[in-house]
């Protein structure tokens, strides 16, 4: 998909974290999902608004890397940056991933921007499907236009009733 960016950062949308290091364990020597569909309700029990767990498979079985997805609306990109915040908060975020050994048993997270978007992984295969980028600039643009048309709708309504009564 085409991306939206004016040389800014970009986020994914729709808004989307990136959950790296879930438990997997071996079964026939596939990796195997370790009931990680547990923490999608766990973090809905905590208040964020997930639309979609989406836990990402490759040849080997479960990769361990998961894309956890928020509604569209601003709401949800509130949630989705507060979401992150609880890993970046227990250094548990995108820095701390790469910097982390692989004997680490912690969960890690963080916004899908433009460079998970571009790179050559798991997780941009599952990202460029169905997803777009875009800047702040530009989500704030459209909010606007959004609220104006709304509010042109509002008045256009209310003239209407008014000449009717």
């Amino acid at each position: 998909m085409m991306a939206d960016t004016n040389n800014e950062n970009a986020i994914v949308k729709p808004w989307t974290v990136i959950v790296a290091n879930l438990p997997v364990r071996i079964e026939n020597n596939i990796r195997v999902d370790n009931c990680n569909i547990n923490l999608k309700q766990h973090w809905k029990r905590q208040g964020y608004l997930i639309n979609n767990f989406q836990p990402l498979y490759d040849y080997r079985g479960h990769s361990s890397f998961a894309l956890v997805e928020f509604p569209r609306v601003m709401e949800g990109l509130k949630s989705a940056f507060l979401f992150e915040l609880s890993f970046v908060e227990k250094h548990r975020g995108k820095t701390e991933w790469d910097l982390a050994s692989q004997q680490t048993d912690d969960i890690f997270g963080w916004m899908a921007v433009e460079e998970d978007y571009d790179k050559n992984d798991i997780v941009r295969c599952h990202l460029t499907i169905n997803r777009d980028l875009i800047s702040i600039s530009n989500i704030q643009m459209q909010e606007a236009r959004h609220y104006r048309m709304v509010l042109s709708n509002l008045r256009d309504n209310l003239n209407s009733i008014a000449q009717n009564i």
